[in-house]
């Protein structure tokens, strides 16, 4: 999945690319996005803490749930 297909309000699960299936985050909301030069971030509140995560040359994301 490309992060362009995230929105907020999804519920997510993200892990960095090359890392095994057992690596998945917990489910994650995805609260918001920020519009950076040359990069897309997402705001995604998971186990009580605001994370940052970023396009998917460097996260996988899988969908469990979408707005």
């Amino acid at each position: 999945m490309t992060t362009t297909e995230l929105k907020v309000g999804d519920l997510i699960s993200f892990k960095p690319v090359g890392f095994g299936n057992e690596d998945w985050s917990n489910p994650g909301i995805v609260l918001e996005q920020y519009v950076a030069p040359d990069d897309e971030l997402w705001v995604v509140y998971v186990d009580g803490m605001k994370c940052v995560v970023h396009n998917n040359e460097h996260y996988e994301f899988m969908h469990l749930t979408s707005s």
